[in-house]
């Protein structure tokens, strides 16, 4: 796996840019803010997390089913996995965004917090995945019947269709969701234990590290190109925490 160093957006783009070139557009993009974290989705990272899993998602279905004016269907467990995304839960997927930019927003945003640690910005080739996988190259939608039954494990006990067993999909977020299509969201779904990192060759995956050191100037600069808060996370509270930012208050 190619690593690569960057200290400033030039450098960043520039490294994209190489990555366009032999590869064509459809890059993806994952930005870290640790680059010790390693390529597995939040369910995977406890032993309590995975024997959790289908309580979590169920519960999460009987109490978000009560309260949402236009919830999923029963069925679209795509969009249900989704949800639980979006508000934090741990899942099977890992989030992924069309543009680098927004990646170097999620890698550095926590650059008070995080002073002394690198950050990372993971770029896929996500086709080349999906044809490694024995799935073609071409990125399904979230809501296409393979991605649906990828995710049926997460709801059902011994609901595995054994072609999909221990594989990884990378598929495309079609969620009527502002904050998704803000993002440029996209995800792998993980129903292998496998690190992303281990089963990549070097034309599939590469990592850009950012310096602790660098952090607070990326995140500086991407004010520069409207790249904000309130503009990765478009609500109110965000935009009250732009103003704060920009004012100083």
């Amino acid at each position: 796996m190619l690593t690569q160093k960057v200290s400033t957006i030039d450098e960043l783009l520039q490294f994209v840019s190489t990555l366009r070139q032999k590869h064509g557009v459809r890059l993806w993009f994952r930005g870290e803010e640790n680059a010790d974290l390693t390529l597995i989705p939040s369910i995977q990272r406890s032993q309590k997390r995975l024997d959790s899993e289908r309580y979590i998602a169920n519960d999460f279905y009987i109490r978000a089913r009560q309260i949402l004016d236009n919830p999923p269907d029963k069925h679209n467990y795509a969009g249900w996995v989704s949800l639980m995304q979006h508000y934090g839960l741990p899942t099977r997927m890992l989030d992924w965004t069309q543009s680098p930019l927004i990646a170097v927003f999620f890698a550095t945003e926590t650059y008070r917090e995080t002073p002394d640690t690198d950050a990372c910005v993971w770029v896929l080739t996500p086709g080349l995945l999906n044809e490694k996988e024995g799935f073609g190259n071409c990125i399904y939608p979230i809501d296409a019947d393979t991605t649906q039954e990828m995710l049926l494990p997460a709801f059902k006990h011994n609901h595995h269709n054994p072609e999909l067993k221990n594989k990884i999909l990378a598929c495309s977020s079609t969620e009527n969701n502002l904050r998704m299509y803000s993002q440029y969201s996209n995800f792998t779904v993980h129903n292998s234990l496998e690190r992303l990192e281990d089963i990549c060759d070097e034309n599939m995956l590469y990592k850009i590290i950012i310096p602790s050191g660098r952090k607070q100037y990326f995140i500086e600069s991407l004010r520069v190109f409207g790249i904000s808060e309130s503009f990765v996370y478009p609500d109110l509270d965000h935009i009250s925490s732009d103003l704060r930012d920009s004012y100083g208050i």
